[in-house]
């Protein structure tokens, strides 16, 4: 099939990761794939498997609507993936366009979070969980046209197992912003200093906020429960091999994670992972098991999560073990690649 992968706004996040998952996963299963991106993301998707890059101008909506008509009528790919919120509201203007005979291009939306609305304008849905697509569901979108495609990672590594340092390291990394819960994972770590338990905390990450989240804010926290000593700030996480080699317990104190990509790569480095117990965190950690889940919000029970592992270090290969025996049989390339082949054949032969 002719299929365009498309996103709006580029970022150094999951979402595009995700992005760049599915145009690896097509490309490797013989569609002919182009991108579609805005005129400020990056240059490097380019691909020997790639046929085309388009770019939207991100300008004025209406002209890069028009635009991506205008790529859709000279190339008329069969279908168009969008996993931003404005490709996808502009997915019923290109129904009607279908309809005339313009172009034969179904509309296929990603939901990455619970924000699901406008992927209703799209043919088809994609959801990254199960209680996403039930939102979608129940909501009267067509239970035949809605699908669910986990996350996945590329597992270019074998399992080992780790000693603990001494002192332990904490990390953490993504957008620095509420939502993540930097301030959680901060406050449990002071709270682990106050009772004289020795640590340090690697801080990987990009400001995405005002001038009240960011760094700036990861800065005041530090000193005001003087923790510089303990804080290895790295910035943005490019190496992800790299951070992990001396982290012991990564932890994800996310608010609002619906999957949680973050945690299959902390998985996949063969490290101990800590998340709240939110979507995400439920969906790919049991607890005490393959890793630990504590109550969202609460950094105590976060750090008491820490503490029980410190105070047990002979668990801890037994649990990364588990961890990485899951993440082969459930969230590799493989595995995306058959539920997509899956989902791409009823999109083809329906009407």
């Amino acid at each position: 099939m002719k299929i365009i992968n498309a996103i709006h706004a580029q970022s150094i996040g999951g979402v595009d990761q995700v992005f760049r998952d599915y145009t690896a996963t097509l490309s490797k299963q013989g569609h002919e794939v182009s991108l579609l991106i805005s005129d400020n993301g990056h240059d490097n998707y380019q691909d020997s498997n790639i046929k085309k890059i388009f770019k939207l101008k991100n300008s004025a909506q209406i002209i890069d609507l028009f635009h991506l008509l205008f790529i859709l009528i000279i190339n008329q790919p069969d279908i168009i993936i969008c996993h931003s919120r404005r490709l996808m509201s502009w997915a019923k203007f290109l129904r009607l366009f279908r309809k005339i005979g313009l172009i034969k291009t179904k509309s296929v939306a990603v939901n990455h979070g619970i924000s699901f609305h406008k992927s209703l304008c799209c043919d088809y849905v994609i959801s990254i969980n199960e209680d996403i697509c039930k939102m979608v569901v129940d909501y009267g979108f067509d239970k035949n046209k809605s699908f669910v495609l986990k996350n996945a990672i590329d597992i270019n590594q074998t399992y080992h197992e780790k000693t603990l340092n001494n002192p332990p390291v904490i990390g953490i990394y993504g957008r620095i912003e509420p939502r993540k819960g930097f301030d959680v994972l901060l406050k449990a770590c002071a709270l682990l200093d106050k009772k004289g338990q020795d640590f340090r905390v690697k801080i990987g990450g990009f400001s995405t906020g005002g001038d009240d989240w960011g760094w700036k804010y990861i800065n005041l926290y530090l000193e005001e429960n003087n923790m510089f000593p303990k804080a290895n700030k790295v910035g943005v996480v490019v190496d992800k091999q790299k951070f992990f080699e001396d982290v012991d317990i990564f932890c994800v104190p996310s608010r609002e994670e619906p999957f949680g990509l973050v945690i299959l790569e902390g998985m996949l480095h063969s490290t101990l992972v800590i998340s709240s117990d939110t979507v995400g965190g439920k969906l790919l950690v049991t607890d005490n098991e393959n890793g630990f889940l504590f109550a969202n919000e609460n950094s105590e029970a976060l750090a008491e999560k820490i503490m029980q592992i410190l105070n047990n270090p002979s668990k801890y290969n037994q649990i990364t073990k588990n961890a990485f025996l899951r993440l082969e049989k459930e969230y590799s390339f493989d595995s995306l690649s058959r539920t997509m082949s899956e989902i791409l054949q009823k999109v083809s032969t329906n009407a």
